[in-house]
C-alpha cells in the first residue's frame, strides 16, 4: 500500500476547508449507512459567498485540489442560473474510499464501531447533564449482554432512584433489566455520575450463619455449607462456628456495622455478639489457592486469625502422599498464588506443598470428629 500524501499547504493555510473536511469525517462517523453529501449554500460554506475575500481560488481549492487531484469529493452542480455562482446549491459528495486520508490530514485516529455506538448512546441519553456526558466519554462500560444504549440509559436511570434508599442490588434489578448484579462493584462510577447523592446508595449488609455455644472461647470461620454443616452436628470443643460462603470480595466488610448474624438453633446470640470480634480465630476451607487467598483477604479484618490446623493437616497429609486434583479438573485454572497469607502455618507448610504438587483438594472430603481442635 502506498504511503498517503501529506495535505497540500494551499489545503492547510485554509482554516475553513480544515472545516469543511472535518465536518464530512463527523458526519461520515455518524452514519455509515448514508452518502455523505454537503449542499453548497451561504449557510453551509459562508467562505464561497464572502465576496470580499478571493471565493473563485477558493472554489478551485475545492473543485478541481479536492475533486480532481485528490478524489475527497465528486462535484454534481445544480441546474445553472444567471444570478448566482456556479457552484450554488452543489453537491459535494464523499468518496467513502478517502476517508483514511482525512483522518491523515486531520490527525483523528479511527474510532472503532463500539466506540461510535457508545458516543451516540452518550448522545441520547446523558444530554442534560455536562458532568455525565464528561464521566462517560471517559469511561466506556462495556456489559455482556446490554447494548451501549441500555447501559447508559440504565446509570442516567439510577439517579431517579437515589433517594430512596435502595441497595446497589436494588438499584441495578431497577434499572437494568432485572439484573440485580450490574452495578456489584461499580459504586465508584455512581460516585463519578453523581457525587455526593450516591451517598444515599444503602450499604449491602454481608449475612453470616453463625453457631455459638455458651461460653466459646474461639470462633472457627468454614469456607463451603456442608462443611460448616457438619461441625454443627459434631462441633469442635468450646468452638464456635462461622460460614462464610467463600466471601473473599466481602472480609474487609466483616466488621462492619452492617454486618449480620444468622444464628442456628442451640446458639447463644448474647454471648456472640458480646465476644465479636474474637480474640482467638480460624480459618478452615479448601486447600487450594483461593482458600489461602480467603485466609489472607479475612486477617486485614481479624489479624489473629490462623489456618485451622485440625482441618488442614489431614488434607495437607494427604495431598503430600500423592491425593488431590490438578487445577485443569476442577476449572481452577484462575486461581492465583497468594505469596503469603501472614499466617505461618499456611505460608511455612500449605503454601509450599501447593506449589510443589499443583495439585488442590476441597474440604468436603475431609470429616474432622467430634472434640478435635
Amino acid at each position: 500500500m502506498s504511503e498517503l500524501p501529506p495535505p497540500p499547504r494551499c489545503i492547510t493555510d485554509e482554516p475553513w476547508l480544515m472545516h469543511l473536511l472535518d465536518w464530512f469525517l463527523t458526519r461520515l462517523e455518524t452514519d455509515r449507512q448514508r452518502d455523505v453529501i454537503r449542499r453548497v449554500t451561504a449557510k453551509n460554506i459562508p467562505a464561497l459567498f464572502d465576496f470580499n475575500e478571493a471565493v473563485t481560488y477558493r472554489w478551485e481549492l475545492i473543485s478541481e485540489e479536492l475533486a480532481n487531484n485528490y478524489e475527497i469529493f465528486q462535484v454534481r452542480y445544480a441546474r445553472q442560473s444567471s444570478t448566482t455562482e456556479r457552484y450554488q446549491d452543489a453537491q459535494l459528495r464523499l468518496n467513502s474510499l478517502a476517508e483514511p486520508l482525512l483522518r491523515l490530514w486531520l490527525n483523528r485516529p479511527e474510532i472503532s464501531e463500539e466506540q461510535l455506538a457508545w458516543q451516540k448512546a452518550i448522545d441520547l441519553y446523558a444530554a442534560d447533564s455536562a458532568e455525565q456526558r464528561k464521566v462517560f466519554h471517559q469511561r466506556r462500560i462495556d456489559i455482556p449482554g446490554l447494548t451501549p444504549n441500555q447501559v447508559v440509559q440504565g446509570l442516567v436511570a439510577v439517579g431517579n432512584h437515589l433517594q430512596q434508599g435502595f441497595s446497589l442490588r436494588e438499584l441495578s434489578a431497577r434499572c437494568f433489566l432485572g439484573n440485580s448484579k450490574v452495578l456489584d462493584r461499580r459504586y465508584d462510577l455512581l460516585a463519578q455520575l453523581y457525587g455526593a447523592d450516591a451517598e444515599a446508595i444503602k450499604a449491602r449488609p454481608l449475612l453470616l450463619n453463625v453457631w455459638a455455644p455458651v461460653a466459646f472461647d474461639r470462633v472457627l470461620i468454614v469456607e463451603n455449607q456442608d462443611s460448616f454443616l457438619r461441625l454443627y452436628e459434631r462441633p469442635p470443643t468450646s468452638c464456635a462456628l462461622l460460614y462464610s460462603g467463600g466471601f473473599r470480595a466481602g472480609a474487609q466488610r466483616l466488621l462492619s456495622e452492617h454486618t449480620c448474624f444468622s444464628f442456628l438453633p442451640g446458639s447463644d446470640h448474647g454471648y456472640f455478639k458480646q465476644n465479636w470480634p474474637p480474640t482467638q480465630a480460624h480459618f478452615w476451607g479448601d486447600l487450594d489457592y483461593a482458600g489461602m487467598s480467603i485466609l489472607r483477604a479475612l486477617r486485614n479484618s481479624i489479624p489473629t486469625l490462623t489456618a485451622w490446623r485440625p482441618g488442614y493437616a489431614p488434607m495437607l497429609s494427604s495431598l503430600l502422599e500423592g491425593a488431590g486434583h490438578t487445577p485443569e479438573q476442577a476449572k481452577k485454572e484462575e486461581q492465583t498464588d497468594p505469596l503469603n497469607t501472614g499466617c505461618d502455618f499456611a505460608d511455612a507448610e500449605i503454601l509450599p506443598a501447593l506449589r510443589m504438587t499443583g495439585r488442590f483438594i476441597d474440604q468436603e472430603g475431609f470429616l474432622i470428629n467430634e472434640g478435635q481442635g
